[in-house]
């Protein structure tokens, strides 16, 4: 091999180095961003929401079973219980009250039956039943999105009871 070939081929390799070295380090850099830093900005954001859950559930609320008619009492409105139906159990939400009472995000949910809105993950008036809804057009994807909302809702909230269709 001549000189120029060479020179040629130790141009390459150098070039080659640097690139791989800055691939390299973007790499690591993009690792630290979005799987350390902001790891503790989510851990941060986590800190207000866990003082939310340690608020005060209010009045307690006697364990019983709630037709979707005796559940719209329970709102939150005026100081009210604040109560949401998932998947047929109710459960006292007072202490996510900024969430579920007058005013929070989820309002639309207090004193419902929630279940078909949290399982199409939607907050669409119309997908709203005032009535007994029994779920049994829910696809399979939509009853395992409905059954992690159950979980979640078990682990942060106190169950005061199930959701019946009437009285009669």
């Amino acid at each position: 091999m001549s000189g120029p070939v060479i020179e040629a081929l130790v141009e390459t390799d150098t070039s080659a180095y640097i690139i791989t070295t800055l691939a390299l380090l973007g790499g690591i850099l993009a690792f630290y961003y979005f799987y350390i830093y902001d790891t503790h900005e989510e851990e941060e954001e986590q800190q207000p929401q866990q003082q939310e859950e340690e608020e005060d559930e209010g009045e307690p609320i006697e364990p019983r079973d709630f037709t979707p008619k005796e559940l719209r009492e329970f709102d939150g409105v005026d100081g009210r219980p604040l109560c949401v139906a998932v998947n047929f159990n109710v459960y006292n939400v007072a202490k996510g009250r900024s969430f579920y009472g007058p005013g929070g995000p989820y309002e639309i949910l207090a004193g419902r039956d929630g279940s078909r809105m949290l399982a199409l993950m939607s907050l669409d008036k119309a997908d709203l039943k005032d009535d007994w809804d029994d779920l049994s057009d829910l696809t399979p994807f939509q009853r395992d999105s409905l059954n992690d909302w159950v979980i979640k809702f078990e682990s942060r909230y106190t169950k005061v009871g199930k959701l019946i269709q009437s009285r009669e």
